[in-house]
């Protein structure tokens, strides 16, 4: 049983671990640079692009097919334990879910979560129990490393470390390869132990010795084929590297890359790999074309492929990951997984959107670079100037504009997709006329069709403009074009012969220098296309005519506790379900604040919420409902929303109020009191004259002036004799003199609820005026049938007062218990207790996800009629 004190102690001890995370892939990933630049010194671009240019297409095209066979031999190890869990899983399921989760782990690595979450929600998909999903999770993470850790035994037994001669250096790697060495050893004595693997099934025994040798073959197996396609790769770019070094230059590299955090091992792999092999007197500039041939083969092919099959996987099955999340919070393996179920929510898009990106710079980078002097050659024979020329000018346009296209995609925005589709095909032919690249265009075709398969995920119409996710989307977009910048300027500057409108097949330094026009011109294309069409459309609110409708549409199937605020008309109606329904809601920052639950048919209204959900969603706003009763809550718990308390609405039925009886003592009292004080009361209907509506201005003046007060609004009433003209008024009198009203809300429909809103009064009223109003008003309804009468809510009453309650809620039970310098909390609900009311919860809806006090916090300001009233007044 966990306690305060240790949930303390364990968030504080968790926090240099998070720290460590950061730290240590940034120390590898320096301490990797400044050795590349120590030992080996600049890199010559030139003799890259020859190399790469010199790899044959068809062997290529085999070490692709080795590297998606390797990748997905992966999966040998999940069928293997599959079968001794008896999942009763078809081979091809396995594999195919091996492949998805095993290419994302190699590209997107996050401590093992990521592909430990992939099978999760692969798994649970194929309706495997938790304790087994998490059995075959937790056995492939602890076997996959025990292939690598032979490979460190053969590594330390040839002295085959991937560092220079350096002490410091050869120190640290050795002291890293021997706990990988040790790793073996460990896995056999962790897999043999109960009391170390509680989370396997009781009915699953403890994996036999059988099992364990044969998912360390298979894991042995599953690196060789790793450290055989890189073999193939620095073998196409002329290198023809000795086996035993190159196989432990792999085991050391890929334990380092392992160790630094880095995903994929990105820059640290490839660094250490560079540093062996350069040392041993190989070619670098051939050794650097052979890692960039294994990162493509190895790791961007698969991945690409992978998204394609995965992709409905990794996006469909949001409720289901947040499900899961719940299950696995009191899991043995869930510390370990660390789901990143945020992350995975739209992973399809969002890897969409980077490789949008990708395309963008591949196409900057590509104008950038200098071909060489014999590719130059080729496309002097088979293009003519003018192509090329106009092909590599709108080239660097297209790439700027798919660099900024990129934050659509990720954004889910329609025109974003359809704009990015045809910038992509149109970029893959520029490749080809501007300079025979095929693999670019190739690239760039590849990353067209992966969106077309996700074109149903593309929807909304709109999206924030100043939110944190696309503000850093613009600085990337900014960087990769200053750089681009940085290239082009400088290569102008150091060319003293530079001639702007000079034109030829070798003349790189004129065509960059016009580049860097065209660069700048998307820039400005982009910034004026996303401030004018991914802008939210304007929100109109309703007139005269629409107000009736909302008020027929009320009085036929009920208004619920909310309906007649409609006629302040400063809220925004949202028709939905084919007009069967309609939703009042406001606007604040990126919010829609339904006020109350929507008000129909029965049916239109499960309609509406959904309805409502896509409409926001569109426009990349967020749906809240406010203030919604308890009977609706299973509504917004069915289409995904959670639920935050806000009080209790008090409810009286009419049918057994009386003044007479010891229950209505106070009330009779108080109307007994009203009567010697000499005070009357009126119900008036509208239209009303302009001496009663100065009469009601000058009592609302005086009950402003003396509370401090301003007007507020969307579920506050607020004098305005509009919104006056469509209810009647109860009017109390001392002596013919006005000193008190409030306007009279009739029910709508069967169901609905009597009550008032705006209740105000002059300073000098008797104490019991506003209870002799209230019991008038009370007495009024029960004499027009109607059923209920509602006191309104009285917030955060009975919020969070249990020790089981949600943190949020029993933070607001202490602003209930505390807080009544700032409002009556309690004497609000002392006062309509006295009424004998029932009570009902009234509840906040909102999107899981949200943070709930700054979701508060823009409800407060949407009330008091914006930001700016709200903190300056």
């Amino acid at each position: 049983m966990s306690n305060p004190a240790s949930a303390s102690s364990a968030a504080s001890t968790s926090r240099p671990f998070t720290r460590l995370r950061w730290i240590v892939p940034i120390a590898f990933l320096l301490l990797t640079g400044w050795l590349l630049w120590h030992e080996l010194g600049e890199f010559d671009l030139t003799e890259i692009q020859r190399t790469l240019l010199d790899v044959p297409t068809l062997p290529a095209l085999g070490v692709a097919a080795l590297a998606a066979f390797s990748v997905a031999f992966t999966g040998t190890v999940d069928w293997l334990i599959a079968r001794w869990l008896k999942l009763g899983l078809h081979a091809r399921d396995v594999f195919r879910l091996a492949f998805v989760a095993n290419s994302m782990a190699n590209t997107l690595n996050l401590s093992g979560a990521m592909g430990a979450s992939v099978r999760l929600m692969g798994l649970s998909a194929l309706k495997v129990p938790l304790s087994r999903a998490a059995a075959l999770i937790g056995m492939q993470a602890l076997s996959l490393m025990s292939g690598l850790s032979l490979l460190v035994i053969a590594t330390l037994s040839t002295s085959s470390l991937p560092l220079t001669n350096g002490t410091v250096q050869r120190w640290v790697a050795g002291a890293v390869l021997i706990a990988a060495a040790l790793y073996l050893p460990l896995y056999f004595f962790l897999t043999a132990r109960r009391s170390l693997m509680r989370w396997l099934p009781a009915d699953a025994g403890m994996p036999p010795l059988r099992l364990k040798l044969e998912l360390t073959l298979v894991s042995l197996l599953d690196w060789l084929l790793a450290a055989v396609t890189l073999y193939a790769c620095v073998y196409l770019s002329g290198e023809h590297v000795k086996p035993g070094l190159l196989l432990g230059a792999f085991a050391g590299a890929g334990v380092l890359g392992l160790v630094s955090q880095v995903p994929g091992g990105l820059g640290v792999f490839d660094g250490l790999i560079l540093l062996a092999l350069t040392e041993a007197g190989y070619d670098k500039a051939a050794v650097v074309s052979g890692l960039m041939l294994f990162r493509i083969a190895y790791y961007l092919l698969p991945m690409l492929g992978a998204l394609y099959l995965g992709s409905e996987m990794l996006t469909a099955r949001l409720p289901l990951l947040v499900r899961l999340r719940e299950r696995l919070s009191g899991h043995p393996l869930f510390g370990l997984l660390g789901l990143p179920v945020t992350l995975l929510a739209d992973l399809g898009t969002r890897l969409l959107a980077v490789l949008t990106f990708g395309a963008g710079a591949m196409q900057l980078a590509s104008a950038a670079l200098p071909s060489v002097s014999e590719h130059i050659e080729v496309v002097r024979a088979h293009l003519p100037i003018l192509a090329v020329e106009s092909s590599n000018w709108f080239s660097v346009l297209s790439g700027v504009l798919l660099l900024g296209l990129a934050r659509g995609i990720d954004g889910r925005l329609r025109l974003a997709y359809r704009v990015a589709q045809w910038l992509l095909l149109i970029s893959a032919g520029l490749a080809v006329t501007k300079g025979l690249h095929f693999g670019e265009a190739l690239f760039l075709l590849t990353v067209a069709a992966l969106l077309r398969t996700r074109k149903r995920a593309f929807t909304r119409r709109a999206m924030t403009l100043t939110s944190a996710t696309t503000l850093g989307w613009y600085a990337g977009l900014l960087i990769c074009v200053l750089v681009f910048f940085a290239i082009g300027v400088a290569q102008v500057l150091g060319d003293d012969s530079f001639d702007l409108f000079y034109v030829g097949f070798g003349e790189h330094t004129s065509r960059i220098g016009r580049g860097l026009a065209a660069a700048l011109l998307g820039l400005v294309v982009y910034l004026i296309w996303q401030w004018f069409a991914v802008k939210r459309p304007a929100l109109h609110l309703p007139d005269h005519a629409e107000l009736e409708r909302a008020r027929n549409l009320y009085q036929a199937h009920g208004g619920g506790e909310f309906a007649h605020l409609t006629f302040m008309a400063d809220k925004h109606l949202f028709w939905a379900a084919d007009h069967q329904a309609v939703i009042a809601y406001g606007s604040i920052r990126d919010r829609l604040v339904a006020l109350g639950s929507p008000c129909g048919t029965d049916a239109g209204i499960d309609r509406a919420i959904l309805d409502f959900r896509h409409f926001a969603d569109a426009q990349d706003r967020v749906p809240v409902f406010y203030e919604v009763l308890e009977p609706d809550l299973s509504r917004y718990h069915d289409h995904g929303f959670d639920l935050f308390k806000l009080g209790e609405l008090a409810l009286v039925e009419l049918a057994e109020f009386s003044l007479a009886g010891k229950r209505w003592e106070d009330l009779r009292q108080a109307t007994n009191r009203a009567a010697k004080e000499k005070l009357t009361f009126e119900l008036v209907y509208p239209p009303f004259d302009t001496a009663l509506l100065s009469d009601l201005e000058r009592v609302s003046d005086a009950w402003l002036a003396d509370k401090g007060g301003e007007e507020k609004g969307f579920s506050l009433g607020r004098f305005d004799p509009a919104y006056f003209a469509w209810s009647p008024l109860g009017l109390v009198r001392r002596d013919g003199e006005l000193i008190a009203f409030a306007n009279v809300l009739p029910p709508y429909g069967a169901n609905g609820h009597a009550s008032v809103d705006l209740m105000r009064h002059v300073a000098d009223t008797p104490r019991s005026t506003m209870d002799f109003l209230f019991a008038k008003v009370m007495l009024w309804a029960q004499e027009q049938g109607y059923e209920l009468f509602s006191l309104g809510m009285a917030p955060l009453s009975r919020v969070g007062d249990n020790p089981y309650a949600r943190v949020n809620e029993r933070l607001a039970a202490l602003a209930f218990q505390y807080g009544n310098r700032f409002y009556n909390y309690q004497g609000v609900r002392k006062y309509k207790d006295k009424f004998k009311p029932e009570w009902i919860g009234s509840y906040l809806a909102y999107p899981r996800g949200v943070w709930v006090p700054g979701l508060l916090i823009d409800i407060a300001a949407l009330v008091s009629g914006g930001y700016r009233r709200f903190l300056i007044g």
